[in-house]
């Protein structure tokens, strides 16, 4: 049943509820049954785009500017790029370890790019460089950000015939720290951990350690929060029973409706908490429940493993992860 369908009963229903307000009940229904478990429609894949990592000609840098020069040969290699764009990846010179930088503009009249804080390093002339993509943003298999993720439920690198799962999925940025202050580790990923929330997107970054120099996807099956229904044709998924939204929605309304009886007349005469109890009581004792087996049947996943498991499948990740970065991860040096 579609969005504009639920609102307009609503509104049929009670009629001192607009449009704009039933839609906003409804939304809230939606919101409660999304939050409700781990629904089998809320799993989708996306996946982390790994650019090669881009280091040819040299750079410019000075202590506390933000600003970096580029040789032509540099601005060369980094013109025209996408898939990832050259904002979206990470910047690193210096003749030793350097920190990693968000690039946030490229000014090709200029040759130069400009970092998302000052060159924290000593000043360099004509010095080596790395850009590559360490930092990624959760999206989709086209690449399009993903508003409402949840959380990873497993991640393979399909090239190379290895995974990244369980614990090594959920490490926290202090644990890379503690691992590779300097982030010298480069290669093949095997650990995803958070990094910071970005502001201007509305989603979470996470890093990918070590970091992934070679041209790569690692594609991840992930859950969602699930979004709002905006449009008047947004429809629940084909698996769910529509009434379910509906009760939920109706419950919502009579709450409404008990609280405005002193606005509208027309609504007095009727017990509208008594009302809201009796949806509240179907959509809880029996169409959650139902709607919930019938998902479990459509697919079983809502356990979690064990912690045992769980330290037993990170340790044979880190054996076969490792035999497979073996001969490409290098500490980088500068050059």
């Amino acid at each position: 049943m579609a969005l504009v369908d639920i609102a307009s009963e609503l509104k049929g229903w009670i009629a001192e509820i607009d449009y704009l307000l039933a839609v906003k009940l409804v939304n809230r229904a939606w919101r409660d049954i999304r939050d409700s478990r781990l629904w089998s429609w809320l799993l989708s894949e996306g996946v982390f785009v790994a650019p090669p990592i881009i280091s040819s000609g040299t750079v410019t840098a000075t202590q506390y500017s933000p600003v970096i020069t580029l040789s032509a040969a540099a601005l060369t290699a980094l013109s025209g790029l996408s898939n990832p764009l050259l904002t979206q990846r990470q910047f690193r010179c210096g003749p030793s370890n350097g920190g990693v930088y968000n690039i946030t503009a490229l000014n090709p009249t200029a040759s130069t790019i400009t970092l998302d804080r000052i060159y924290q390093e000593p000043s360099v002339a004509n010095a080596p460089y790395q850009i590559y993509r360490c930092y990624y943003q959760p999206a989709d298999m086209n690449g399009n950000l993903i508003t409402d993720f949840l959380t990873f439920v497993s991640m393979i690198n399909p090239d190379l015939g290895y995974r990244i799962s369980r614990r090594h999925l959920r490490y926290q940025k202090v644990e890379i720290d503690g691992m590779d202050p300097l982030r010298a580790n480069q290669g093949l990923a095997r650990y995803v951990a958070t990094y910071k929330f970005d502001q201007t997107n509305n989603v979470p970054l996470y890093e990918l350690w070590p970091h992934p120099t070679y041209a790569s996807g690692y594609v991840y099956l992930m859950r969602r929060r699930g979004v709002d229904l905006a449009k008047p044709a947004d429809d629940v998924p084909g698996s769910l029973n529509p009434a379910l939204l509906t009760e939920r929605s109706r419950y919502y309304a009579a709450l409404w409706a008990a609280q405005n009886v002193g606005r509208f007349p027309q609504l007095k005469g009727v017990d509208w908490r008594f009302t809201a109890a009796e949806a509240n009581a179907n959509y809880n004792n029996k169409l959650l429940p139902e709607a919930q087996r019938q998902d479990d049947e459509i697919f079983l996943d809502s356990f979690l493993p064990s912690q045992w498991a769980d330290d037993l499948f990170v340790n044979e990740d880190i054996q076969v992860s490792t035999l497979l970065s073996a001969q490409s991860a290098s500490n980088w040096q500068g050059g």
